[in-house]
């Protein structure tokens, strides 16, 4: 997940700014040096995008740990569903579908109905419900090529609250919809990142929370898996930034506050600072400016500016 975030030094013990040497009175943490709102950007790019069966279904080679060996004795104990498992009483008939699918379970009208388990042409297993050869109701699906999906089908397809095992121990517990993850859901990686939120046909989409393995986490909006709208990214050492992202950079207005208190607020544009803004230091002396490309290009000691947008504290 990439390496944990720079910490930021300190601003100038000065009591006073000097207009000629404004970025040495802030430190590193100067408007014209990059890296101290970089860590973000960087670390945004690697956050995981959910794994989906479209992707296996488009050719791509697994290996061998992207395999379910449905032999296995220990698969079983990683199901909920056992209960589906075929009893005695429900093996039932033996029959062999159009497609060349084999069904083994009740079968009424020469039809399978009711509880039973078969095995795809392509390999895949599904065992439970079934009515008029389509998979409906609840049952567990072994896709060879794949997770295992314990849950709710509508017409041969995951669709309701469900659970998605996949291979590498990465865990998807919520709503399907037409074979997709769509609705309110958690997902959580093997690597030991986690998204609890909305989603939209396999992707993070509308609102959540994504948690890193090193402790930090951004809250807010999402757009096809990418940072985009309001949204409020926290570090381990208490700094954060609040404020609009577009396409997982930071662009229109926002907050960047460290730990000790001093912060910017101001515009951005693809991730740097661009408009406007005020940079504040811990003990509340301000300066205000005006930046391109996160280069500071002017400022002033005007203490009228108005910086915040109107009813910005309300779309927090």
């Amino acid at each position: 997940m990439g390496q944990e975030c720079q910490k930021c030094k300190a601003f100038s013990v000065k009591e006073e700014f000097d207009m000629k040497n404004m970025d040495e009175d802030l430190g590193d943490e100067s408007p014209d040096v990059e890296q101290s709102f970089l860590d973000e950007e960087d670390e945004a790019k690697k956050h995981n995008r959910p794994p989906c069966l479209d992707y296996y279904k488009r050719g791509k080679m697994l290996g061998k740990e992207e395999y379910y060996d449905q032999n296995d004795p220990k698969l079983a104990a990683t199901i909920e569903n056992k209960e589906m498992a075929l009893t005695e009483e429900q093996r039932g008939e033996e029959i062999i579908l159009e497609d060349g699918s084999r069904y083994q379970g009740n079968v009424v009208d020469g039809k399978a109905n009711g509880k039973g388990k078969l095995w795809l042409n392509n390999g895949d297993i599904y065992e439970g419900d079934i009515i008029d050869n389509v998979i409906q109701g609840n049952g567990v699906y072994y896709y060879i090529r794949g997770p295992i999906y314990s849950g709710q089908f509508v017409n041969g397809k995951s669709d309701g609250m469900g659970k998605e095992m996949w291979p590498d121990g990465s865990i998807y517990e919520g709503q399907f919809r037409n074979g997709k993850k769509q609705g309110q859901g958690v997902y959580k990686w093997s690597q030991g990142c986690m998204y609890e939120g909305e989603w939209l046909e396999n992707m993070i989409h509308g609102y959540g929370r994504y948690e890193w393995s090193d402790g930090r986490c951004y809250q807010g909006n999402w757009n096809r898996n990418q940072m985009h709208g309001r949204g409020k990214y926290s570090w381990t050492d208490g700094k954060y930034y609040d404020g609009e992202y577009e396409y997982d950079k930071k662009c229109g207005f926002g907050f960047f506050v460290w730990a000790d208190g001093k912060q910017y607020q101001g515009y951005w544009f693809d991730g740097k600072q661009h408009g406007k803004g005020v940079m504040i230091n811990k003990d509340g002396k301000k300066k205000f400016g005006e930046w391109v490309n996160g280069k500071l290009i002017s400022c002033s000691d005007e203490t009228n500016v108005q910086i915040i947008p109107e009813g910005w504290n309300n779309k927090a």
